[in-house]
């Protein structure tokens, strides 16, 4: 009996679970859509009291642009709007939405700190929105 057939199979199948595994596939990615949802973030946190001038620390800036840690820091963001807003805010709803697109890889280094105060969740989360946005606009073009 040949398992030449078999194998082949199995190997396609094992291909196919690994694609899953890195986040949504591409047939089911809607650009416009998910951009419009980063929108939607923006404005809420831009109508609301502005953040200090203090800037980000370039420490704190590394890890929210690190692509390794998208996923860690959409949890971590996920987690600290709960602290503001409950589970059925704008904020919440739309950063939900992408935790099914973005890969998990293995990160390097820490997911970012969020203090439990406003100014600082806004401040950090403006920035991640900027990673996510470019992370986007490549995944979009390639």
């Amino acid at each position: 009996m040949n398992s030449l057939p078999i194998l082949h199979l199995l190997l396609f199948l094992l291909g196919f679970q690994a694609l899953q595994a890195q986040g949504r596939s591409l047939s089911a990615y809607q650009p416009k859509q998910y951009f419009k949802m980063i929108s939607e973030i923006m404005d809420v946190l831009n109508t609301s009291p502005s953040p200090s001038e203090e800037a980000l620390d370039p420490n704190e800036i590394n890890t929210l642009l690190n692509t390794t840690l998208l996923r860690p820091n959409l949890d971590a963001f996920l987690n600290a709007t709960k602290n503001f807003y409950n589970n059925e805010s704008l904020i919440w709803k739309n950063l939900k939405e992408f935790l099914p697109l973005l890969p998990n890889p293995t990160p390097r280094g820490e997911p970012i700190y969020i203090e439990n105060n406003w100014d600082d969740f806004q401040k950090k989360l403006k920035k991640y929105l900027e990673a996510l946005d470019n992370f986007l606009t490549f995944k979009n073009k390639h």
